[in-house]
């Protein structure tokens, strides 16, 4: 008798409790799709990046700056989603690979040897600066715009009795590249915790290093001294968004100076030559043709 009453007031708590906190529409099926999607296997690779595996051993060949210069770009690019789950062997073999590719085409297209080493030079070239360049620098580019705002809000966090990692954890939930770089650090978060400690490296120095921006180390520095000092933090990162922002205005307005140069070039060959071209087939037709004599 007991074990009755004592399971029908389980039954009736139990109806209780779910009629004052339902489970959420689908729980279980997100559930059994959170275990399963843990327990899959990893996508397999698609096989032209399998094919790539025979290009690796290249890249202990390749000069030290160029695989710098890949690193960082491929570092930026892969901050605002692009190259993701590509390494950077993978990445060099990839634009080996083209320059092969580049170098049979031009030889069987045109049948010369110079035009078979300048389309093996041009395809790397331009897949580097169209798909790997030109991201990398957009995410620099507003990495740098977005930066002022972020330790500006950081500033009236710590100002509102949040702690300085807390005030981190807070704004690296929110979009844009600024707030991806300070997840990305939150996630590589390693023994010495985010900030430097005697000896111990922490991970906002270690990233802004690894990065080679020059404000974000400047910022990890700063956010270190500020951690250190533990009074006036407030202050402390006002400065700091207002140098941040003076040197981002001063670096756009040096970069709007330097577009009309930058520009001229462009407009010569893909403007003013062929108007000159134009022009001059257009008077020459009835020279050609005969109509003038």
């Amino acid at each position: 008798m007991e074990i009755i009453v004592a399971s029908l007031i389980a039954l009736t708590a139990g109806m209780v409790a779910y009629q004052v906190w339902p489970l959420p529409s689908g729980y279980w099926g997100k559930s059994l799709g959170n275990t399963l999607a843990a327990n899959a296997p990893e996508p397999e690779l698609p096989f032209w990046r399998g094919v790539l595996a025979a290009f690796t051993p290249i890249v202990k060949y390749t000069p030290l700056g160029w695989t710098r210069a890949i690193d960082s770009q491929l570092y930026w690019a892969q901050l605002i989603g692009k190259w993701q789950g590509w390494a950077l062997p993978e990445v060099i073999a990839l634009q080996v690979a083209v320059g092969g590719v580049g170098a049979v085409l031009g030889g069987l297209i045109g049948g010369d040897v110079t035009l078979a080493l300048a389309a093996m030079a041009a395809l790397p070239f331009l897949l580097n600066l169209i798909y790997l360049n030109a991201p990398a620098r957009r995410a620099r580019r507003q990495l740098a715009a977005e930066l002022p705002e972020f330790v500006s809000l950081l500033a009236a966090e710590v100002g509102a009795d949040t702690t300085l990692s807390e005030a981190i954890v807070r704004l690296s939930r929110g979009p844009g590249v600024c707030a991806a770089w300070f997840r990305r650090v939150l996630s590589l978060k390693g023994i010495g915790g985010l900030f430097t400690e005697g000896n111990i490296e922490g991970a906002l120095r270690e990233e802004a290093r690894r990065s080679g921006d020059s404000d974000l180390i400047g910022l990890a520095t700063s956010l270190d001294g500020v951690k250190r000092r533990g009074t006036g933090t407030r202050e402390l990162l006002s400065q700091i968004a207002t140098s941040t922002a003076s040197r981002y205005i001063g670096e756009a307005q040096m970069r709007a100076e330097k577009v009309g140069s930058e520009i001229i070039l462009p407009m010569i060959f893909f403007f003013f030559f062929p108007y000159i071209v134009v022009i001059l087939l257009v008077m020459a037709a009835p020279i050609f043709s005969g109509g003038l004599f």
